[in-house]
């Protein structure tokens, strides 16, 4: 879900291996690119050295399928269309811009953003760097390098700013914020609305214009359903469910 590659390849660089005090070649892998990226050998150990990390049981971090018809009855509901419309109204300046900037309807985020956190109130409270920790580290050897690279991304958003990778929370699966985007995504498609020097998702001012960013990218203007299906990672269920939602608050 929210997970986008783009290589940009200018000029090749070989960059020496550095030796670890780590046996695991996964996590290993993760320090090596993170150190290949610029970041300083002590301060990739100290964090994969914090005692904050802890690996999580496989079951409680696997794939839960949505029941999309519970899903709809409580979205559908008048009272969470009044939530949506009352969003929308605490963050009427927010939306003009990221409407004005990405052609994305506002009721399109306001549906999202009810989808995945209930606006904020379920957000999720699995420590994201352990989250990915933990799969990077019991996924079969033909899928763990994708959570490896969603702990790079998240390692790199934290030490670039200054974040404690311990204190973002987030989903089983990885994601986080009010929008719910996975680590590759902030870093691809995050926007700092505020101008604060950091893309905090659990602000509307920084997730509201990322979300907008994410969809006008993977094609908003060509295919509504097929944008949100690559917002989602299915076709099933959710895309179709925010168009509704946001037909029904008149957005």
């Amino acid at each position: 879900m929210r997970i986008s590659t783009l290589c940009l390849i200018t000029a090749v660089f070989v960059v020496p291996l550095i030796s670890f005090a780590s046996s695991n070649s996964r996590v290993d892998y993760v320090k090596q690119q993170l150190v290949s990226s610029g970041f300083d050998v002590s301060t990739v150990n100290a964090l994969f050295g914090n005692k904050k990390i802890v690996v999580y049981p496989y079951r409680a971090i696997s794939y839960k399928q949505p029941n999309w018809v519970v899903v709809k009855k409580k979205l559908f509901n008048q009272t969470l269309i009044q939530a949506g419309l009352a969003y929308i109204a605490s963050n009427q300046s927010i939306f003009n811009k990221a409407e004005k900037d990405f052609g994305v309807p506002r009721g399109v985020i306001v549906g999202i953003i009810a989808i995945e956190t209930d606006f904020g109130k379920n957000s999720g409270d699995y420590v994201t760097f352990n989250t990915l920790y933990s799969r990077m580290k019991q996924w079969p050897a033909m899928q763990w390098k994708s959570q490896a690279n969603e702990l790079i991304g998240l390692s790199k958003y934290c030490l670039g700013s200054h974040i404690d990778c311990f204190s973002i929370k987030g989903s089983y699966a990885g994601a986080f914020g009010l929008v719910q985007f996975m680590p590759s995504s902030l870093l691809a498609y995050g926007v700092d609305g505020n101008q604060d020097g950091v893309i905090d998702l659990s602000q509307p001012a920084d997730a509201i214009p990322s979300a907008a960013n994410f969809i006008k990218n993977h094609g908003w203007e060509q295919n509504q359903l097929l944008a949100l299906t690559h917002y989602y990672g299915s076709s099933v269920g959710y895309p179709q469910i925010v168009l509704t939602y946001a037909s029904l608050l008149g957005n």
